[in-house]
């Protein structure tokens, strides 16, 4: 994607990785910056590429001059991610898992494979490298938006509403900056009240992951022990794996605890045809500098009080929502949801000792699991179930005022959109299915519902 700052721009076999998972903003800031001189992006015909396997590894080696000025001519590793995305973008279509269990049991014939199908319907793809591997094969027409650009952006329209950082977390396929800010909040009412102590005290929340991500503590509860304040989760893919997205949720300020609720934007990475040849940093800012704008605005929106407000609102309804089986609601929240035996357990655990028996009880008591994390997406996707739970009552069957609610899966924010969505993994939970977006395509979130 951006090239490096030294003359030799041609992609290398050794390589190094940085840090990955969930941390404080120096860590994320030290992370991205060292990745700027690592990156390479070029765009370039596929009959200009071979895939051929090497010691049970996939490798990618220049086929034409062209190509041969960014790529070493001894190869560079091709990431089983970004197999999968070439194989995808084949004719005829070659499906993610045949391409990943193709190239871990027999890479020679996966490399024929691949070579074959590409070098008969060739077409223009942008390869993506970063410590020295090609890490996504994607569409000509992917623009690409920079982690680094992205977060200084970010960083900077939270600053002017007083914001700071909650969480920062990366992974090999996406970057997530989380901020809230004092200056707005609302309580909701619990039996349980926990520590009425500090702010981000932290009474019920995992003591390591508060110092991992270096949780800010001091200060009082401004709306006591069920302080809740905004929270705007910023994330991006620069791999193909989702758009660029501004969402907003509840951070509960004693434990900890965040829930994504619904989207205000949500920008996939499609633009213009690119050139072929390499690309700069210089390059790449500029392309993506309308959408930069953008998240700015999204930003601004997520903080204004009636959007919280109104969040507020769907948690004020869900805590009004008894749960009189918790053990059963936890049950049905672990099979629509797609979670674990051990999720299951912890969650329960979470919801019978710490908080009351109430559908945002039950949606803190997920939150708080997430928590347990070290990865940044598997921590993120909890939170994403906590904020589903929040906006409906759908993931659980409950009884509410003594009546047995009958409910059905919940209904996304309304959207427009104008795209195809992205072919779902066989292993993919239905939360995540519906999250999936096409990594080609490009729409805009018109409204929140």
């Amino acid at each position: 994607m951006t090239t490096n700052n030294n003359n030799n721009n041609n992609v290398h076999s050794e390589h190094a990785t940085g840090w990955r998972g969930r941390g404080d903003l120096q860590t994320m800031v030290d992370e991205l910056k060292r990745q700027l001189d690592s990156k390479v992006d070029f765009v370039a015909d596929t009959r200009g590429v071979n895939i051929q396997a090497d010691n049970n590894q996939l490798l990618v080696r220049p086929a034409s001059p062209q190509t041969g000025e960014f790529i070493d001519a001894a190869g560079v590793p091709l990431a089983t991610r970004a197999a999968k995305q070439f194989g995808e973008r084949c004719t005829p279509r070659v499906p993610v898992k045949f391409t990943e269990q193709l190239a871990t049991d027999h890479p020679d014939i996966a490399a024929a494979l691949l070579n074959d199908l590409s070098h008969a319907t060739p077409a223009r793809r942008l390869f993506r490298c970063l410590d020295g591997q090609v890490r996504a094969v994607l569409s000509d027409r992917y623009r690409v938006m920079d982690n680094y650009d992205l977060a200084l952006t970010a960083l900077n329209a939270v600053r002017e509403h007083e914001g700071e950082v909650v969480e920062c977390a990366l992974s090999d396929t996406k970057m997530r900056l989380k901020f809230t800010t004092r200056a707005v909040f609302d309580a909701i009412e619990s039996n349980r009240k926990g520590d009425s102590g500090s702010w981000y005290a932290g009474g019920m929340g995992d003591g390591a992951h508060l110092r991992r991500v270096g949780a800010r503590t001091g200060g009082e509860l401004p709306g006591g022990p069920g302080t809740v304040h905004p929270l705007v989760t910023i994330s991006n893919s620069e791999t193909g794996n989702g758009g660029l997205n501004v969402r907003v949720g509840i951070l509960r300020a004693i434990c900890f605890n965040l829930s994504t609720v619904e989207d205000v934007q949500c920008k996939v990475h499609l633009g213009g045809q690119m050139d072929a040849g390499i690309f700069t940093a210089e390059t790449i800012s500029a392309d993506s500098k309308v959408i930069m704008m953008k998240c700015r605005d999204a930003i601004t929106a997520a903080f204004q009080p009636d959007v919280f407000a109104r969040l507020v609102a769907r948690c004020n309804e869900a805590n009004s929502d008894v749960i009189a089986a918790p053990t059963a609601a936890v049950d049905n929240l672990v099979g629509n949801a797609g979670l674990s035996e051990t999720a299951r357990d912890e969650i329960l655990s979470h919801f019978l000792r710490d908080y009351d028996s109430t559908r945002y009880g039950l949606a803190q008591a997920v939150s708080r699991h997430a928590q347990s994390f070290d990865d940044a997406d598997a921590g993120t996707d909890m939170e994403d179930v906590a904020g589903a739970l929040i906006a409906s009552p759908a993931l659980v069957s409950l009884t509410v005022a003594g009546r047995v609610a009958h409910v059905t899966r919940p209904q996304r924010p309304r959207v427009v959109r104008v795209t195809m969505r992205r072919r779902c993994d066989e292993s993919d939970t239905p939360l995540q299915k519906e999250r999936n977006d096409d990594d080609d395509h490009t729409h805009d979130v018109c409204s929140i519902v």
